[in-house]
């Protein structure tokens, strides 16, 4: 898909109002695309896409809702359908984690954390199919994380969320990709966001080897005419992933345990 052949046409992008959601609005604004603004602070959403407006002349649709909730996906499509608009990309970006001990978190809160970090994301896709397919070229971007190759103490649940995305990702990709519908992985690693902050993140690992978010989606968009199933912005992945290849897991999950423990 190249940005240049999209340029009015429509663009979904949930976790829209901070860090890597608001960067790919910014980075598709310019490219001339309009978009669908998706968050739970509707006051960020609006003030963002009136900025986005004057700045590029592009349209701007604002959704605040609530993706964790059993109804906000087939609400998004129905006020699609009502205004008229056909999405061509699909941005799954929102998503929440929570670090430290497991039995530190309620159970509601994991709930709520797999139902907006993979639920809904698998619900997305499921829903915009149609309109995804309608055009010749079309794509879905979604988030995953380098947390995807190893299991993380402490961080275990999005950790697996992440893992889920990662393979379902890259399974779709090799659905799609004949019918024009390019699917991408993105890895984006450490980033300025608010992410990291709102998952409770010690001090000694907050600031390590933080990226700008502008950074993590120019390398993203930068991908898709080229249709690459996996883009990774993230450092050492290699090493990683060679890591918890040839290790016994005893020893792999020792090491990231002993990276993530709380001091």
């Amino acid at each position: 898909m190249r940005l240049e052949k999209a340029k009015g046409d429509w663009a979904v992008i949930t976790g829209a109002s901070s860090g890597i959601g608001r960067e790919f609005a910014v980075q598709l604004a310019a490219a001339g695309m309009n978009l669908i603004l998706v968050a739970r602070r509707e006051h960020l959403l609006n003030i963002l896409g009136a900025e986005l407006t004057h700045k590029y002349g592009v349209r701007t649709f604002v959704l605040s809702i609530d993706l964790s909730q059993s109804n906000a996906i087939a609400e998004i499509k129905s006020r699609m359908v009502t205004e008229g608009i056909k999405v061509r990309l699909l941005v799954n970006n929102a998503a929440f984690g929570r670090w430290g001990c497991f039995e530190a978190t309620p159970p509601e809160t994991y709930e709520e954390m797999i139902r907006l970090n993979v639920i809904a994301m698998v619900s997305l896709c499921c829903h915009f199919l149609q309109d995804l397919t309608s055009f010749p070229t079309s794509a879905i971007i979604n988030i995953s994380s380098p947390a995807a190759f190893n299991p993380m103490p402490y961080m275990a649940v999005y950790a697996a969320t992440k893992a889920f995305v990662y393979s379902f990702s890259q399974a779709l990709y090799g659905e799609w990709k004949d019918r024009g519908l390019v699917v991408q992985t993105l890895l984006p690693g450490p980033t300025e966001t608010e992410l990291g902050i709102a998952a409770g993140e010690y001090a000694h690992v907050l600031k390590k080897g933080m990226k700008p978010a502008d950074v993590v989606v120019k390398a993203s968009l930068a991908h898709l005419a080229e249709g690459t199933p996996v883009v990774i912005s993230a450092r050492g992945t290699y090493k990683q992933r060679l890591f918890s290849a040839l290790f016994p897991a005893k020893l792999v999950i020792k090491t990231v345990k002993r990276m993530f423990q709380p001091s």
